[in-house]
């Protein structure tokens, strides 16, 4: 049986908080090439079909959702002398480097050669590698302390550390591009120093983070993956949860893989999607501060998720009649002060979900928990872009091509400003059922009370 430490309840200092937060400035930049570049790398530099790298994509994020509950698994199941998510913070800081220069090493080796490498290099770099990092990073919080608030605050410092990476990368991603000379070459380039910067920043995190939280049943047993699943199944806010990622991924993809398209061709010029990113970035990291003061004081993770798909819906109402100007900067800002106070919120609303999971079911699997909800926002993030491609291509779309048709640039427009609408209002709904703040003192107690009955027996 594993011990427990005695300062699981620790409230973890801010200094602590921003070591955690800067494994982001690894991370992130990949997600951002992910999300926003990656796409348009592939049908504009190397001219490879769009619907085909949609395809591929929705097929490797499937594969990939499903390895978050993997990853998750062998983070559970690791017991280090550093602990459980640590370990794997330092072992795959080399892989995470080299990954991302294979992204843009595409070889001149015709269409199907191409997509061969894509579809391969793409499964191994998100499926393994990424999802490894993404799932000791995201788990590493619910292993460092169960102080409700300490966690929130780490997941609302990693997030705001997370939209300044994106924001400063995305205003001058195809700046730099251009300035390292242009073609594939520039972007293997940009990605070795992107890579080099992930390697030592993951050493940093190694070194300056601490776990005092085990895992397991309610023993401290570990827990079989079968059995783990098989209490996520009950867990009806990790559902929730879920489904609330899953829209969050969708508003990325119209508003940052689109972005850039938009850019190109609505406002004909590619490097305008700086501005488009920094019109929505920027009033989302001013939200990013201010939401862990917000929940400090006692705000409802429930009603600040509520607000901010109100304040995206918004946003993109206003974008419906106003396409350019102020009033867009303005439509972009109310889906950026949206985004930033949701992606405050719902990493403490998933960390919730393993108390509840354990109230109910006996079972805590905090790793699992947390990465599983992967398999939404890569799910998420496939279906949209396949859909992106697929449509695209549908309207005729090609990335070599001087000049697209009027259908094409059509279909780009309605992708990015009215497609989102429906996304809003169903993440209004589904914040609006989620009640577990109101039930989280209790459910907290009663936790307590059980492990003071069995210590008692013990």
């Amino acid at each position: 049986m594993k011990s427990v430490s005695t300062d699981s309840n620790r409230v973890v200092s801010f200094g602590e908080k921003v070591s955690y937060g800067i494994t982001e400035i690894a991370c992130n930049p990949m997600y951002t090439i992910f999300c926003s570049f990656l796409v348009f790398f592939y049908t504009d530099v190397i001219g490879v079909n769009a619907a085909a790298v949609g395809t591929i994509i929705l097929i490797s994020r499937i594969f990939d959702g499903f390895s978050d509950i993997i990853a998750g698994n062998i983070v559970e199941h690791t017991h280090a002398k550093s602990g459980s998510a640590r370990p794997w913070i330092l072992r795959i800081a080399i892989p995470l480097g080299i990954s991302y220069i294979a992204m843009f090493t595409v070889p001149d080796c015709g269409e199907w050669g191409k997509l061969i490498y894509i579809f391969v290099s793409y499964n191994v770099i998100q499926s393994v590698v990424y999802t490894m990092a993404n799932a000791a990073m995201s788990a590493l919080p619910t292993y460092m302390t169960n102080d409700r608030n300490s966690r929130s605050s780490c997941y609302a410092v990693r997030l705001f550390i997370a939209a300044a990476t994106q924001t400063v990368l995305s205003l001058k991603f195809m700046n730099i591009i251009d300035a390292l000379g242009g073609g594939q070459r520039a972007w293997i380039k940009l990605a070795a120093i992107l890579g080099t910067i992930a390697a030592i920043v993951f050493a940093i995190v190694y070194m300056t983070t601490r776990e005092t939280v085990t895992g397991g049943g309610e023993n401290g047993e570990d827990v079989p993956l079968l059995v783990g699943l098989k209490a996520l199944m009950h867990n009806k806010y990790w559902f929730s949860v879920l489904a609330m990622q899953f829209c969050c991924v969708l508003h990325q993809v119209t508003t940052l893989t689109v972005g850039v398209y938009y850019a190109k061709y609505i406002l004909n010029d590619a490097k305008l999607v700086g501005n488009i990113i920094m019109y929505h970035h920027f009033p989302a990291l001013v939200v990013m501060l201010l939401v862990p003061i917000a929940l400090d004081k006692g705000a409802s993770k429930r009603t600040l998720a509520i607000l901010s798909g109100v304040s995206m819906l918004l946003g993109s109402l206003i974008s419906l009649v106003y396409a350019s100007g102020v009033p867009f900067i303005i439509s972009m800002g109310l889906r950026g002060i949206g985004f930033g106070a949701f992606s405050s919120v719902i990493y403490g609303m998933l960390a919730d979900t393993v108390e509840y999971g354990e109230w109910k079911t006996g079972v805590r699997t905090q790793a699992i928990n947390v990465t599983a909800n992967g398999v939404g926002q890569k799910i998420g993030s496939g279906l949209g872009t396949a859909a992106f491609g697929g449509l695209l291509t549908m309207c005729g779309y090609n990335g070599m091509a001087e000049v697209q048709t009027a259908s094409a640039v059509s279909c780009i427009r309605i992708i990015f400003i009215v497609a989102p609408i429906a996304i809003y209002l169903i993440l209004i709904v589904l914040a609006w059922l989620f009640k577990l703040d109101k039930q989280f003192p209790q459910i907290q107690k009663e936790l307590e009370e059980r492990k003071r009955s069995k210590a008692s027996v013990n």
